[in-house]
């Protein structure tokens, strides 16, 4: 492991410093202590076939307007085995199975870090290490000098780099100065502030205050109609990814957003379902389920039940959770709702965990054994991490998916849709899936960001990153075969009783009872493994960061 990580040191302190990723591979000759590129193979060769992956509303990749012009301007040809659907894993899976017949290189077809790791220590995928320098690939060069991070993210424990990364940003700067992405707290917390006001309440800032305007909202018919018993004080989904109630959590220092419970504090991996501050809280909310204060459909309601009531005809929700305030209570009511802040503790203070921001892939295109000049292929590629490509790469060409024309900014917008036509129709049947580029500042550069994703940017930066204070959240990372065996093998048990056991304890009680017996069935379905596993990904990552 020790040579694993000082070689994977070394290559990624080639990439910040050298802007070459090939800085401890054999391949390249040095010139002025960067690396001039130089690999093997017959460089003469200039047709390839490719096995891709594509949407199922997408014709083959040969067909498509950006392809057609990359062949050109590099002149060559490539043969495409397009495959959409439930067929592209099974197709995939064939063609490695026994290694003969490969194709030259394997495009959008979302190669996981088990299926690189393997493919690279058995020969079939060959090392990209050598090719990403400034003569081969100068565009993602100039992307890593943007994000010196992002070799470290497609680094496989090996040391070499067999899937090249893409990046798909849609963030703002922090006052920290560090860039923080749309997803990294996935609920917001409303409250009907109209409630508020006629029953003359203030917004609460502590979970006991919370809890007693939830009582108020029961008992005092604050929607005004007449009935004191249609209001529902809190509603949720739980367990669901951005309607869940994990943002109430701040109270007990921690909040638990992503699926896998996993987070990070101080360079420490924690498994939040197995803290403490977790077992006091299922202990304190169930007295809230106890009361009536949580809806009790919040273990069974779909997305669209949910929605459903914050659409009534009278409004009937005082508190939920979602990524939106208007997309649950619709566009009429939701001037009525508020976002309702990360509360605290009685001790005054709160806690929050980052979700984790994955924003990094490593899938989308890798080279095979079978490919004769892989450097002409990787110039050829490397044309997809230009702004404008991966711009239309990502959505669809211009004059296709984008206007004609820049508008007076300079800035590309969705052409005008014709009849039923929706945008993100438009976007399966025009998008080419390989590695890309897009960082949050081309938006408003190269094309405009979507209303509703600004917004939320807007929320975040000027709302919700007021009330953190700990900015840290667990990267994209790559896992070796093992520790993706050994993680695949367990994960899923400890989830399922985790979930089982939450519902329980919030409906029944009996957290602090069962804490020890429960945490020890974490323990015996191997929790201490698993962590293992992701503090040693995370290990290697900041090594070779």
């Amino acid at each position: 492991m020790k040579k694993l990580l000082k070689k994977a040191m070394c290559l990624g302190l080639a990439a910040i410093l050298t802007v070459s990723a090939a800085g401890c591979s054999k391949g390249g000759e040095e010139k002025g202590g960067q690396t001039t590129g130089k690999t093997s193979g017959d460089s003469t060769v200039k047709e390839y076939n490719i096995f891709a992956g594509i949407s199922s509303m997408s014709p083959d990749n040969s067909e498509k307007t950006l392809v057609k012009e990359m062949n050109e301007k590099m002149g060559v040809k490539i043969k495409w085995n397009s495959v959409a659907g439930d067929a592209l894993t099974e197709r995939k899976n064939v063609l490695f199975a026994t290694g003969v017949d490969l194709p030259d290189a394997v495009m959008g077809a979302s190669l996981t870090d088990y299926e690189l790791n393997t493919y690279g220590s058995q020969g079939l995928l060959i090392p990209l290490n050598d090719y990403i320098n400034d003569k081969t690939m100068p565009n993602l060069m100039k992307l890593i000098k943007e994000r010196p991070d992002l070799l470290a993210t497609c680094t496989m424990p090996d040391g070499n780099i067999y899937g090249l990364p893409s990046i798909s940003e849609m963030g703002f700067q922090n006052t920290d100065g560090n860039t923080y992405y749309i997803g990294a707290i996935p609920q917001f917390t409303a409250i009907n502030q109209e409630w508020l006001n006629n029953l003359g309440l203030k917004m609460p800032a502590t979970i006991d205050e919370l809890h007693d305007v939830l009582v108020a909202f029961r008992d005092k018919d604050a929607n005004g109609n007449g009935d004191p018993d249609d209001e529902i004080p809190l509603s949720f989904m739980y367990n669901n990814w951005c309607a869940g109630m994990s943002t109430l959590f701040s109270a007990f220092g921690f909040t638990d957003y992503n699926d896998q419970h996993r987070a990070i504090e101080n360079g420490k991996v924690l498994f939040n379902a197995a803290r403490d501050e977790y077992r006091d809280a299922m202990e304190y909310f169930h007295k809230w389920y106890e009361e009536g204060l949580i809806d009790l459909e919040v273990f069974s309601q779909d997305a669209s039940q949910y929605i459903a009531k914050g659409q009534s005809k009278e409004p009937i929700l005082g508190c939920f959770t979602w990524w939106e305030i208007p997309e649950v209570v619709g566009s009429d009511c939701a001037s009525m709702y508020t976002y309702l802040p990360f509360l605290s503790g009685k001790d005054g203070k709160s806690g929050v965990n980052l979700n984790e921001q994955g924003t990094t892939s490593h899938g989308a295109f890798s080279v095979t054994k079978e490919c004769k000049n892989p450097e002409t292929l990787l110039k050829w590629v490397d044309q997809l991490y230009d702004p404008m490509n991966s711009m239309q790469a990502i959505y669809g060409p211009i004059g296709e998916f984008f206007s004609e024309t820049p508008d007076a900014n300079g800035v590309y917008t969705t052409r005008e849709l014709t009849g039923n036509e929706t945008a993100g129709e438009l976007k399966s049947k025009l998008e080419l899936w390989g590695p890309t580029a897009q960082l949050t500042e081309d938006f408003g550069k190269y094309y405009y960001m979507e209303d509703r994703a600004q917004q939320r940017l807007d929320d975040l930066k000027n709302f919700w990153f007021k009330n953190v204070a700990n900015y840290e959240y667990y990267p994209s990372v790559t896992f070796t075969v093992e520790e993706t065996e050994i993680i695949n093998d367990k994960i899923g048990d400890i989830q399922q009783l985790v979930s089982e056991t939450g519902a329980r304890w919030l409906t029944e009680g009996g957290a602090a009872k069962e804490w020890d017996s429960y945490k020890s069935r974490l323990d015996e379905m191997g929790l201490q493994d698993v962590i293992k596993c992701w503090q040693d990904a995370y290990d290697r990552y900041k090594a070779v960061k």
